[in-house]
């Protein structure tokens, strides 16, 4: 009897699941999948453990490689179905973008008969899915996004030191969003679960209430406030995954948070796993945000962060080692107070050994 909503994407999935979650609540009974239960494991024993009276039941979809979703979907028949955006993860196992949106658009094919699809409209890739929505025959599909023509729009976002507010149109209806976590890209997936939370039935005023409870999560951009000898530094984790598109998008946020005085921006990066034959080109290719952004550090480790060690030239120095204890030990011995620091890579390369050595050390402040 529940209303299911299902969530895949190449960026952003767990994150989205978790304001489902949280924003679903205070609407009714909610059963969510732990973790990043999103294989072909997780996705059939959340099913299992769900209640008989659960009112809202809440699903992330994952894959890295073609007809994953197809199985899982068909299990799960959603009521409601988000993908998140397309971008170049797990790119090592496919040819290009639209192989990566047909695996994903596989979701399509388990939504009910009178369920909805949510978009996203400022993805190169919306047409590409709206189409594969429509061969599945679905009649309920909606777009989200910055985009004009977007059905749930994102109207405007301001940034504001460590939240954000944004205003989006839901249902005719203009809301006004306060985020505990920076980021743009976090607004768009706010207005992608508010629009899901809309379609499902929740009260879309409790929806927008329950905003006050939703914090970025450990490896996700969590943010803690660290002290160290004459003030503090703030550490912000995005250590547990990474791809080209959420690499620029922790760039973007680190370029817009506020150092202390006398500190800096220190990106410290670490490889993007599954890239295969692209893996030089997309590391390299990062230099350029990063050059036009104002971080002002860069501290690298891993074998594929070597091209992009190369790639930033004479522009900003990179330092560079070649294993995450190494850069771990090195950022010990030399964040300062006034910093802001930031950790991202992919969940296996071990750069969550970098965060638990600063916060071992450093205690909260």
């Amino acid at each position: 009897r529940a209303q299911i909503v299902a969530v895949t994407g190449s960026v952003g999935k767990t994150t989205t699941k978790e304001m489902l979650r949280n924003l679903l609540s205070p609407s009714g009974k909610v059963h969510c999948a732990v973790a990043s239960f999103n294989n072909h494991w997780g996705v059939p024993l959340t099913l299992a453990r769900m209640p008989a009276d659960t009112q809202f039941g809440v699903f992330e979809i994952g894959m890295n490689h073609p007809d994953e979703i197809r199985p899982l979907v068909k299990m799960v028949r959603p009521h409601v179905a988000i993908i998140t955006t397309i971008a170049a993860a797990h790119l090592g196992n496919f040819n290009s973008l639209e192989e990566i949106a047909a695996a994903k658009a596989e979701i399509f094919e388990g939504v009910t008969d009178d369920g909805h699809v949510l978009i996203n409209r400022d993805n190169e890739q919306f047409e590409f899915l709206e189409h594969a929505a429509t061969a599945c025959g679905i009649a309920n599909i909606h777009s989200f996004g910055a985009h004009v023509k977007a059905d749930f729009r994102l109207v405007d976002y301001q940034s504001e030191g460590e939240g954000a507010t944004f205003w989006a149109v839901i249902g005719g209806r203009t809301v006004e969003v306060a985020l505990q976590a920076p980021g743009r890209h976090i607004a768009e997936n706010a207005v992608a679960v508010i629009a899901a939370c809309y379609l499902a039935g929740a009260d879309l005023d409790k929806v927008v209430a329950a905003f006050s409870s939703v914090s970025a999560a450990k490896g996700r951009g969590q943010r803690t406030r660290l002290r160290t000898g004459d003030g503090t530094f703030t550490l912000i984790d995005e250590s547990y995954n990474a791809n080209p598109a959420s690499m620029r998008a922790a760039i973007a946020l680190l370029d817009s948070a506020k150092a202390g005085e006398g500190g800096r921006k220190i990106a410290v990066l670490g490889d993007m796993l599954e890239m295969g034959d692209y893996s030089a080109e997309v590391h390299a290719g990062l230099s350029a945000p990063l050059k036009e952004s104002g971080v002002t550090d860069i501290w690298l480790a891993g074998p594929d962060m070597a091209h992009l060690r190369d790639a930033m030239g004479s522009d900003k120095e990179a330092v560079y080692f070649g294993t995450a204890d190494e850069l771990a030990a090195y950022a010990l011995d030399h964040v300062r107070s006034g910093d802001v620091l930031m950790v991202k890579s992919s969940n296996g390369t071990g750069f969550g050994r970098i965060v638990a050595t600063l916060t071992a050390k450093f205690p909260a402040a």
